[in-house]
């Protein structure tokens, strides 16, 4: 059973970035799968490359040895010297990038070429549901009541977070192709913000439903304002930047705005949670 200790900001970001970098190769595993060789005017490497880059940030949570240690890969930083199950997997996700980046030669997809995308979508969802299912079950009974609904959030941010970081490698390299449009685009995003910001509204429903005297709904007065702030990073900016993007045009810049926000409050997030759910240990203590 591990202890929960609200994480510092800096650790919170490098999971931040990592599980956006998972979302990202979810995204190109299943257009390589597909068989596309292109997203719009977006070459897949660069956002390979991205997406390697962000899911790396993750890995540096083993040698940074930040004080309070999340067991992000069930590695604690000091105290094994050797990787847990949860790190390899982590590790091994990498070799289906490395075979990507050997078979493309330019010439097409091949057979092999889509195998490695599927490798590369199912490892990157293995990890990242075996790390928050690892994760939970070495919590309390009470505290994995409450956080029974870790590994579908986590999984839904990763989608939504990656597809922002997709949605800029995109526009940086000069959008979509007529006759595509953004359109399709920009609804998936919606959906998948809708359903994340549903399941968070579960999550701390969940959390506050013991000081509720029985009432299934959560006291609004015991949410923290930080809350609805990250809330605007989260759903508000990006999304009315993807609206404008349609209508208006200029994705680049929109883009540019809706990834960071997402981070912003993402971090804010789950700082505010951490020190909730410390907060409902101690209470039930």
């Amino acid at each position: 059973m591990v202890d929960v200790h609200p994480s510092g900001y800096a650790e919170i970001l490098l999971r931040v970035l990592a599980i956006s970098g998972y979302g990202l190769w979810i995204w190109l595993g299943m257009g390589l799968a597909l068989g596309m060789e292109r997203i719009g005017r977006c070459d897949m490497r660069m956002p390979l490359i991205l997406g390697t880059a962000l899911v790396g940030a993750g890995l540096l949570l083993v040698r940074l040895r930040p004080p309070a240690t999340s067991d992000w890969y069930g590695w604690p930083p000091g105290r094994s010297r050797g990787a847990s199950r949860a790190a390899l997997m982590a590790l091994v996700t990498f070799l289906p990038v490395l075979l990507v980046i050997i078979l493309d030669d330019g010439h097409g997809h091949t057979p092999a070429m889509r195998l490695a995308g599927v490798a590369l979508m199912l490892c990157s969802l293995v990890s990242l549901v075996y790390t928050a299912y690892r994760y939970r079950s070495r919590l309390s009974p009470g505290l994995q009541r409450v956080s029974s609904s870790l590994p579908v959030s986590r999984l839904v941010t990763a989608w939504y977070g990656g597809g922002l970081w997709l949605w800029l490698c995109t526009m940086a390299q000069g959008g979509l192709e007529p006759p595509h449009s953004v359109y399709p685009w920009i609804l998936l995003l919606l959906a998948l913000a809708l359903l994340l910001g549903l399941l968070e509204g579960l999550r701390w429903q969940s959390l506050g439903a013991p000081h509720g005297a029985g009432s299934s709904d959560m006291d609004m007065r015991n949410v923290p304002p930080a809350r609805f702030v990250a809330a605007i990073f989260i759903y508000v900016l990006p999304c009315a930047a993807l609206l404008l993007t349609e209508r208006f045009g200029g994705g680049l810049l929109a883009a540019a705005v809706a990834v960071p926000s997402c981070l912003l409050g993402k971090m804010l997030e789950q700082r505010v949670y951490e020190t909730a759910l410390a907060g409902e240990l101690l209470a039930a203590g």
